[in-house]
């Protein structure tokens, strides 16, 4: 199961899209808040804003990632040494 949150503050985006989940008889459960988020510190933002170092070949680095990530055990995935 995955679990969402949205901030809408817009009501007619809203109505949107609460019609589009309920065609796709998708479960919503609205609850409404007034209480404001907690405000980022500098610290917190300057790391967010540094974001990841920038790459000159996006595909090699994918790539790697993806070969990186085949060898790690998770449940439900299937090993090439099982099969």
């Amino acid at each position: 199961m995955t679990r969402i949150l949205l901030e809408i503050s817009r009501d007619k985006d809203l109505e949107l899209l609460l019609a589009l989940l309920k065609r796709l008889e998708i479960r919503v459960v609205q609850t409404e808040t007034d209480q404001p988020q907690p405000a980022l510190s500098d610290e917190d933002r300057a790391i967010i804003l540094k974001g990841l170092p920038e790459r000159a070949d996006f595909e090699a680095f994918l790539l790697d990632f993806q070969q990186n990530r085949e060898d790690r055990p998770l449940p439900g995935r299937y090993y090439k040494a099982q099969l």
